[in-house]
């Protein structure tokens, strides 16, 4: 399964202190069982990274989730359906940028 070498692979990678901003940005689509969403949201805001952007009655959230200190991304993207009322979670988009990346893109 991708998803889990992209978590064995992120987990490899050292953080050195704080990430950088918007380094290391997964976007996932969360369902929630409705009669629970506001347990769900709440277990999703304590994780670290984590942000809901949207969210409907039936239990769908658009989240996005980044790098946070000492903590990686697909780390906790591996964690979400573990969370109370959380049924699945999607990664939909991820984007990664390595500081050796930055210094090769052109100016």
């Amino acid at each position: 399964m991708r998803l889990n070498r992209f978590v064995q692979e992120e987990i490899a990678r050292p953080l050195a202190g704080p990430a950088a901003a918007g380094h290391n940005i997964c976007g996932v689509l969360v369902h929630a069982d409705p009669a629970r969403l506001t347990a769900a949201r709440a277990a999703l805001l304590a994780l670290p990274g984590v942000e809901i952007h949207q969210e409907a009655a039936d239990g769908r959230l658009v989240v996005t989730i980044e790098d946070a200190d000492g903590t990686p991304a697909a780390l906790t993207l591996s964690k979400l359906t573990e969370l109370e009322g959380i049924a699945s979670a999607a990664l939909v988009y991820h984007h990664c940028e390595t500081d050796a990346q930055s210094e090769e893109m052109p100016s």
